[in-house]
């Protein structure tokens, strides 16, 4: 019996570490992609118009 309940929490902490590694994994390639859709979205709004004329895309409306 002591046996069991020491493998369940030796299982239980393997499962808790497992899932904190996968969450801070998430939160890295989220703060990645941010990152990157920021520097399209500035990259996007200072894209001038082929007429010279103002710019092609307002992104922030």
């Amino acid at each position: 019996m002591e046996s069991e309940i020491a493998a369940l929490s030796m299982n239980m902490a393997m499962a808790n570490l497992q899932n904190g590694i996968s969450i801070g994994m998430m939160k890295k390639t989220m703060e990645s992609t941010q990152q990157s859709m920021e520097t399209i979205t500035d990259m996007l709004s200072n894209m001038p118009s082929p007429d010279g004329k103002g710019t092609v895309l307002n992104v922030r409306v």
